[in-house]
């Protein structure tokens, strides 16, 4: 303990008794060193003023139109011509081959209906498959490409796959 802390406790037991332990007058300075620390107020924090976020405004983006595929143009002549030499090539019945034409396109290579198309009226996830099975082409533009959807379909039908139009089969 230092010489000053008796001091200091007299000074605060005066001060709570409400004497001066000390005799009349006398200033204490000497017990006080320095400049009284001073105590830091509570300042409220500025709040922020909220900024409006920027909203960003949708631009109009051009979606790219695909470009179809060029089909070549055939006669009714020429389509069954296809039926006749693809059905000998997959050892089917082109009697088969132009009921199921007919049915479901009216034999109109550019039919469409919903999401199905061509000839055959095939839908593009079934032409991808089996053209990529069969090692052709399986863009789906090509559904509409009489000599392709014939042979497509000719191929099917020699895999037993006749269920693909089960409203047109003889």
């Amino acid at each position: 303990m230092t010489y000053k802390t008796p001091l200091i406790v007299a000074v605060i037991a005066g001060a709570v008794l409400g004497r001066n332990l000390f005799g009349h007058g006398q200033v204490l300075s000497w017990v006080i060193e320095g400049t009284p620390t001073p105590i830091p107020t509570m300042t409220p924090t500025p709040t922020p003023t909220p900024m409006p976020t920027p909203t960003v405004t949708p631009r109009p983006t051009r979606v790219p139109t695909p470009t179809p595929v060029p089909q070549p143009q055939f006669t009714s002549q020429q389509i069954y011509e296809f039926t006749n030499q693809y059905a000998g090539q997959y050892g089917i019945s082109p009697d088969i081959l132009r009921y199921i034409a007919v049915c479901e396109s009216g034999f109109n290579p550019s039919a469409r209906y919903h999401i199905y198309a061509g000839l055959y009226q095939f839908d593009a996830a079934t032409w991808k498959r089996f053209r990529a099975l069969m090692g052709e082409d399986p863009h789906p533009d090509l559904r509409y490409n009489a000599q392709a959807a014939v042979k497509t379909a000719a191929y099917l039908l020699s895999q037993n796959r006749a269920y693909l139009w089960p409203n047109c089969v003889p």
